[in-house]
C-alpha cells in the first residue's frame, strides 16, 4: 500500500466548517453503532486479515521515511495491521486540519492540532463528529495506565474524544551553547538577569571566537500563535488565564505580562535576538542555532538531545545545555501544559462501528507493550541501539530521530513508555531531562481554563488570539507604545475577551 499525497482545498473552508456536523456524521447511523463488538479483547484485525488503518498525523521531521521500512513493518507485524500513514508538516498542519475536518473525507485516525480547544474541534466533538471514548478507556490495560489528570486536561465538557499523546506536564526549556558560555568564562543562567547577560555576551563578545561580529543571543519565531521564547511565567504572569474567586483575567492583561514584553523589546532594541522573528519558519529558526548564528533557542525537553546532534554535525566541538524554571520576581516558575501533545481522534465518518473503534483502541494499546515500547523508544537493535550490561545505549541519535522518533514515536505514542521500555544507559543530556521534568512539577504554573469550555472562545478564539499576537509583535518592534498596547487589550476585550472570561467563570461555577 503506497502513501497517497493529498491536496487540501481551502476555498469555501469557512462555509464547510459551519456545515461540519452534517458532513462528518453522514453515513454514521445508529444501526451501525449498535452493532458493537465483543470488547477490548476483539483484537486488531483477525488471524487471517490484518486491520487496515489510515491515519493523518502532524510531522516534525525533515523527511518522511519510505513505506514498508523496518520500523513500520515491525509495528504492522506485532499489531496485525496494515498502516497507511499521511504525514503533514507541523508548519502546515494547523492550517489544513479545519479544512480536512470540514470536508468530511477523513481517515480512521486523525491527530489534533495541539490541545483540542480550537473552535472547530469543540464544535465537531459536541455535535458527535468524533467517537467518545470516555467509557472505553478502562478496558485497555495500557491506555488505562495514563494519569487521569492527562485525560481530564483534554476533556471537552467532561468527555474524552481521543487518546492523549502523553508528555511531561512541564517541559519548556531554553537551550544554549554551553561551549560559548565556557569560552566567555560565564556560569549557566539561573535567573532572568543571568539569561539577559548571557544573551548580551553571546551577541557582543564573539562567543565562537571567529573574530567576526556574526552571532546573536537568541533565535525566536512566532509559533502556535505565540512568541516562541515565552518567558512570561518567569516574570510572574499567569499561564494563559488567571482565576481568583471565580473571576478570570487573560495573562496579557496583567502588569507582569507587560514586564515580559518590555524585556522582549529590550532584546529586540539591543539586537540580542533575530530581527526577522515575526516572519521566519521552524526550519530557519532552528537553522540559526544549528549553523552557529544564535546561541539560544526555546525547546521542549524531548528535543534537546536532537538539537545537540544536529549542532554537532555542523560543529563537532559544539556543546549544548539547557535551563528551564528560571528565577524571576516571584521565584522559580515555568508554564505547565496539559500533559499531552494533542489527541488522536476517531471520526465517525470513517470509523463506522464501535467494533472498529475498539480494534483501533487495541492497536494503540499494543503500542505500549514492551516489544513496541522498545521499538519506538530505541529502534532496531544493532542499527539504532545496542545492549550494554543489560541497558540500551543509543548508537546514532540522528538516525533514530529521522527513522523512528519523528515519524513514529512522536505522532503515535500515547502512554508514557519510560517504565515499560528496556532501561537505557543515558547520556548526560537525557539524564538531565529526566531530572528537570520531575523538578518542574513543583514550579509548574497551570492554566485554570484547561478543562473549561467557552462558546465564544470556541467560535472566535482564532480572531481574538490574532489581535493579541499582532499587538505583541508591534510592541516588541516599537510600533506600539504602552498606551497602544492597552488599546489593543481593550480591543481584545470588546471583541469577545470579556465575554470569554464570563463564560469561563460560569463553566467553573457549574463544574463545582
Amino acid at each position: 500500500m503506497k502513501r497517497r499525497n493529498r491536496l487540501w482545498k481551502k476555498s469555501g473552508a469557512a462555509a464547510l466548517i459551519l456545515a461540519l456536523a452534517g458532513s462528518l456524521l453522514a453515513g454514521c447511523g445508529s444501526d451501525e453503532a449498535n452493532k458493537a463488538g465483543s470488547g477490548a479483547d476483539s483484537g486488531s484485525g483477525s488471524a487471517d486479515q490484518p486491520l487496515k488503518i489510515k491515519m493523518t498525523l502532524n510531522f516534525d521531521g525533515k523527511e518522511v521515511p519510505q513505506k514498508d521500512n523496518e520500523i513500520e513493518q515491525a509495528m504492522e507485524k506485532y499489531t496485525n495491521t496494515e498502516l497507511d500513514l499521511t504525514h503533514i508538516s507541523s508548519n502546515d498542519f494547523c492550517t489544513k486540519l479545519p479544512v480536512m475536518i470540514a470536508s468530511g473525507e477523513l481517515p480512521q485516525v486523525l491527530a489534533s492540532c495541539g490541545a483540542p480547544n480550537q473552535s472547530y474541534l469543540i464544535t465537531a466533538a459536541k455535535n458527535g463528529a468524533f467517537w467518545d471514548i470516555t467509557d472505553l478507556i478502562k478496558d485497555y490495560k495500557n491506555l488505562a495506565s495514563m494519569p487521569q489528570l492527562v485525560y481530564d486536561n483534554v476533556s471537552i465538557e467532561g468527555r474524552v474524544y481521543g487518546i492523549p499523546r502523553f508528555r511531561p506536564v512541564s517541559r519548556y526549556t531554553s537551550v544554549y551553547r554551553q561551549d560559548w558560555l565556557d569560552h566567555l568564562g560565564m556560569q549557566p543562567p539561573k535567573t532572568l538577569d543571568d539569561l539577559y547577560q548571557m544573551l548580551k555576551a553571546f551577541t557582543e563578545q564573539d562567543p565562537d571566537k571567529n573574530g567576526k561580529n556574526d552571532t546573536v543571543g537568541v533565535t525566536i519565531m512566532i509559533s502556535n500563535n505565540n512568541i516562541s521564547f515565552d518567558l512570561s511565567s518567569a516574570f510572574g504572569a499567569p499561564n494563559n488565564w488567571s482565576e481568583t474567586d471565580g473571576k478570570f483575567v487573560k495573562a496579557e492583561e496583567t502588569p507582569e505580562y507587560l514586564e515580559y514584553l518590555k524585556f522582549m523589546k529590550k532584546l529586540y532594541d539591543e539586537g540580542l535576538m533575530n530581527k526577522d522573528f515575526a516572519s521566519i519558519d521552524v526550519g530557519q529558526n532552528e537553522g540559526n542555532l544549528e549553523n552557529g548564528k544564535a546561541g539560544v533557542i526555546n525547546a521542549t525537553t524531548n528535543n534537546v538531545l536532537g538539537f545537540q546532534t544536529r549542532v554537532e554535525k555542523v560543529n563537532p566541538a559544539a556543546k549544548l545545555d539547557f535551563v528551564s524554571a528560571l528565577k524571576g520576581p516571584q521565584g522559580q516558575r515555568v508554564s505547565a501544559d496539559r500533559g499531552s501533545n494533542g489527541i488522536l481522534m476517531f471520526p465517525k465518518s470513517s470509523v463506522k462501528s464501535e467494533e472498529e473503534l475498539k480494534q483501533l483502541l487495541t492497536f494503540f494499546d499494543k503500542l505500549a507493550d514492551k516489544e513496541m515500547a522498545d521499538l519506538l523508544e530505541w529502534g532496531i537493535e544493532g542499527k539504532h541501539y545496542e545492549i550494554k550490561d543489560g541497558k540500551a545505549a543509543r548508537l546514532n541519535q540522528e538516525l533514530y530521530d529521522n527513522e523512528v522518533s519523528f515519524p513514529y514515536n512522536k505522532p503515535l505514542v500515547t502512554v508514557p513508555l519510560t517504565s515499560i521500555k528496556t532501561p537505557g544507559d543515558l547520556d548526560p543530556i537525557s539524564e538531565k531531562v529526566v531530572q528537570v521534568e520531575k523538578e518542574n512539577e513543583q514550579f509548574a504554573i497551570k492554566d485554570p481554563t484547561m478543562s473549561l469550555v467557552s462558546d465564544t472562545w470556541a467560535e472566535r478564539g482564532a480572531e481574538l488570539t490574532q489581535i493579541l499576537i499582532d499587538a505583541k509583535v508591534k510592541f516588541i518592534m516599537g510600533k506600539l507604545d504602552e498606551n497602544g498596547w492597552k488599546q489593543q487589550l481593550e480591543k481584545f476585550k470588546q471583541a469577545g475577551g470579556d465575554k470569554v472570561a464570563e463564560e469561563y467563570a460560569a463553566a467553573l461555577a457549574k463544574s463545582k
